[in-house]
């Protein structure tokens, strides 16, 4: 397909095709043709109403959840210069300086969960393969290890700071994965987003006893 060609012909076509999908299909976080060109040709596989995975310094392979917010020249880096070689220099694994004929190094896979806010300029190294849930990376931190669910961390190198909720918290949210039901059912809640406590009381139970609309789930 043309759209294909287009996509895979440079950065400036894809940043093109970006802004007319975009426009067409109600914002990066909504359109299904961006989702599907770049889980095809970047191996960057985003869920629904996440937003900031277009960039090209996200390196694939890497799962995005839903209602994950990613900032500005977040670098995501899926593999390094190898240490146990002679040497680190790239004419040992890069083919593109002839001396190798493929690149023998594995990239890592990431997977970032939902409700997840990435702020602005934050790089993840390849030692980090998952970023759970609800967590959230602050402004110009490097992350070199794996972040649990609901865990702020910051600084470089990324330390653990502070859990957003309490564990008994924690675990309701995990287990009602508001994220999973469809927009029109989260509009309905998004009264009770401010104050979490009313927020799990009011919904907590929902999803066991189907009182919201569980069949509507979108995948």
């Amino acid at each position: 397909m043309i759209i294909d060609f287009l996509f895979k012909k440079s950065k400036v076509m894809r940043k093109i095709l970006v802004r007319i999908y975009a426009r067409l299909e109600g914002g990066v976080f909504r359109s299904p043709t961006l989702r599907q060109l770049y889980r095809t040709y970047k191996n960057i596989d985003a869920g629904y109403g996440s937003y900031g995975w277009t960039s090209d310094l996200i390196d694939g392979p890497i799962t995005i959840g839903k209602y994950t917010s990613i900032g500005k020249n977040l670098r995501r880096i899926c593999v390094n210069h190898p240490l146990h070689y002679v040497t680190t220099h790239p004419c040992a694994f890069n083919p593109a300086l002839g001396w190798v004929s493929k690149d023998p190094r594995v990239k890592s896979k990431l997977a970032i969960g939902n409700d997840v806010w990435i702020g602005d300029n934050v790089t993840i190294l390849p030692s980090v393969t998952s970023i759970a849930d609800g967590a959230v990376i602050a402004a110009g931190a490097v992350v070199s290890k794996d972040i649990s669910p609901y865990e702020i961390v910051g600084g470089v190198p990324a330390r653990f700071i502070k859990k957003r909720f309490s564990e008994d918290k924690i675990e309701l949210l995990e287990k009602m994965a508001w994220w999973d039901l469809s927009e029109e059912q989260l509009k309905g809640m998004q009264k009770y987003f401010s104050d979490v406590d009313l927020f799990l009381e009011t919904y907590g139970n929902s999803n066991k006893e189907g009182e919201i609309g569980v069949s509507a789930r979108k995948s």
